[in-house]
């Protein structure tokens, strides 16, 4: 999961929910790693798993021939996330706004809008290999004020 040069955690996963619980464990080793609060780990945790969810049912359409590559860097105070699936792309001002009236009782939709909650920034960028969404988190270590 590690890679030795660069210190960066990474996961390829099948299009399959059951290998959520490594991304999860992966997500706890970057928060340990670089000490950030039980709150930003929160964060980071429901952010990541959202986008792999989007990935897996609706980049990869479920299809377990296809892959979700997750990447996460540290750098000094902030964390950036990385995850992208094999799937044909999506134009993200397409997705319906959740927050309209007659889209609040869509039991889907709600993913983009809380990675943006939680994150301080959120790109979406869709190629060849597959859309790829870049999440960035600004942290304080752990006991150090905020």
């Amino acid at each position: 999961m590690a890679n030795p040069e660069t210190d960066d955690l990474q996961i390829t996963i099948p299009s399959s929910y059951d290998a959520m619980e490594k991304v999860a464990a992966m997500i706890e080793e970057a928060g340990d790693r670089v000490g950030i609060t039980e709150d930003d780990e929160v964060d980071l945790m429901i952010s990541v798993m959202e986008a792999v969810n989007n990935a897996i049912q609706h980049g990869n359409k479920e299809d377990a021939s296809k892959n979700v590559h997750i990447k996460i860097e540290a750098t000094p105070g902030q964390l950036n996330c990385w995850v992208r699936d094999e799937g044909e792309g999506f134009d993200p001002a397409r997705v319906p706004d959740p927050l309209r009236p007659d889209n609040l009782l869509n039991p889907s939709g709600r993913g983009i809008l809380m990675m943006r909650e939680f994150m301080d920034q959120v790109e979406f960028s869709a190629g060849k290999e597959g859309t790829s969404v870049k999440m960035s988190k600004m942290f304080t270590v752990s006991g150090q004020g905020a």
